[in-house]
């Protein structure tokens, strides 16, 4: 037998392969050492770029998939951040960026290098029709008006990037979902989210936990009514507005889903988002759940997308639940506060917009100026921003503001309506369960926030999939298309 011969070239490779893995192992473990956030990053990480190896030829396909499941998640860091004087939740504590973000500027590098590789486009880029002019006019507005009233100009200013965060992830969304298969991968990822939202909330109750996402442990019980599910964000709040906004999918999902598993998998997300509704004790959100759910059966059946058959069983249904769970929420009325501990925030929100007409007090300005507009018997109250966002916008946009904004929300709340007349069973999904998504939320918004720098990316994602409805409609053929 001959002798193997090792050259020079191959000890060099091995040494320098050894050495690398020697400070690549030291840097993992003194990253983990750091904390939990850098165990998340690392390892989130891993899988990412792994994701990205395996699913290279339909890279666009994971990156949507990723990007709208993140929402929920809500994981990010700031890199200019004030610590606040006061009790309350600003919209945005400064510029932050997070995991969503950065696979967005991904998503807009791909299409990017798309459009420079093509002779031919699919389709002109858009900004959606009458949703995207009045989503970006509106942006601006707040711009505008908040440099005329602002007293705290930088925090108004991280208001609007987060705006304009997005408007970019709503326009690329328009601009990006070009066939049947691509809408349905950011269903399919709504309803992942919310099922993962769902059931992180459900572990918190067992364990009597709230770990948010960032590794912080927030204090498990709120008030008399006991501990509250905060979910990945660590607002109750946030978290419920984020359930409430998906459940429709998922019920308008089963009346057309004709496969068994399937439908047998939307009753128990189901089943897990309300439960987690419940976990969360916001009873507004429970009230406007309720009523997307009737206005959805309404709907539905009206446009013959149900049989008698299943109009029968979803009442009996629905009674036998509301039986299950009144207990639960019996619950939560009897031992909560019964809202007077938040007169004193109307009316001082009331005082607020009194006092600053025409263009409010500057969008994030609300907490930094609320003690100038407290009626002198109530100095001593509870200081918060205001659990209205009917209110909340007076005082911080003016009534050009309130009007500009919920002028909005009725084109998109009207475009889906008129969606919902489609012959396509998936435009019919999306149309119909966030027309009674969105007219829920009128409920919601009348002793809720509603305004959480989390939740405004998934609406920038449901106006998105508005202007998408009003696109396929006027082109039906379009949607057949496999343009991936």
């Amino acid at each position: 037998m001959g002798t193997r011969v090792v050259s020079i070239k191959n000890i060099k490779f091995f040494f320098a392969i050894s050495m690398l893995a020697l400070i690549g192992g030291y840097a993992y473990v003194s990253a983990l050492s750091t904390g939990y956030r850098a165990f998340i990053v690392i390892h989130a990480s891993i899988l990412f770029f792994a994701g990205i190896a395996i699913f290279l030829r339909n890279i666009k396909i994971f990156l949507l998939l990723t990007m709208i499941i993140m929402l929920f998640l809500g994981f990010g860091w700031h890199f200019v951040f004030e610590r606040l004087p006061f009790e309350s939740v600003l919209f945005s504590e400064g510029i932050r960026i997070d995991t969503v973000d950065v696979i967005l500027m991904i998503c807009y590098i791909h299409w990017g290098l798309g459009l420079a590789g093509k002779n031919t486009v699919i389709r002109p880029i858009a900004i959606g029709g009458k949703v995207g002019i009045a989503f970006l006019g509106w942006i601006i507005y707040v711009l505008l008006s908040s440099f005329i009233t602002a007293t705290n100009l930088p925090y108004s200013l991280y208001e609007f990037i987060v705006y304009m965060k997005g408007f970019l992830l709503y326009f690329y969304l328009v601009n990006n979902i070009n066939s049947e298969h691509e809408l349905k991968i950011v269903i399919y990822a709504l309803c992942a989210g919310c099922l993962a939202l769902a059931l992180y909330m459900i572990v918190q109750n067992l364990t009597k936990t709230n770990y948010t996402i960032q590794g912080v442990l927030l204090r498990g019980e709120a008030g008399p009514e006991g501990f509250r599910s905060a979910g990945f964000s660590g607002s109750p709040d946030n978290s419920a507005a984020f359930l409430v906004n998906i459940f429709p999918i998922f019920l308008v999902g089963l009346f057309l889903v004709k496969d068994m598993f399937k439908k047998t998998l939307i009753v128990v997300s189901m089943i897990l988002t309300v439960l987690a509704v419940i976990n969360s004790q916001v009873r507004i959100a429970q009230a406007s759940l309720l009523v997307s759910v009737l206005i959805l059966i309404y709907v539905t059946y009206r446009r013959r997308w149900m049989s008698k058959g299943q109009l029968v069983a979803s009442i009996l249904t629905g009674i036998f639940s509301l039986l299950a769970v009144i207990p639960l929420v019996y619950v939560r009325f009897a031992t909560g506060s019964t809202g007077e501990d938040r007169y004193a925030l109307m009316v001082t929100a009331y005082n607020m917009f009194k006092g600053n007409i025409l263009f409010g007090v500057g969008a994030n300005n609300y907490n930094f100026v609320v003690r100038n507009y407290i009626p002198p018997d109530l100095l001593e109250a509870w200081v918060y921003t205001v659990h209205s966002e009917y209110l909340l916008r007076l005082s911080e946009t003016g009534i050009l503001g309130f009007l500009f904004f919920y002028t909005f929300v009725i084109i998109v709340i009207v475009a889906f309506y008129r969606a919902t007349f489609t012959k396509n069973p998936l435009i019919f999904i999306v149309s119909c369960g966030f027309f009674a998504a969105m007219m829920g939320s009128f409920i919601h918004r009348l002793a809720s926030m509603y305004h959480y720098q989390q939740f405004f990316m998934l609406q920038s994602t449901i106006y998105a999939l508005c202007a998408l409805t009003q696109f396929y409609e006027k082109n039906p053929g379009f949607l057949k298309k496999e343009n991936i």
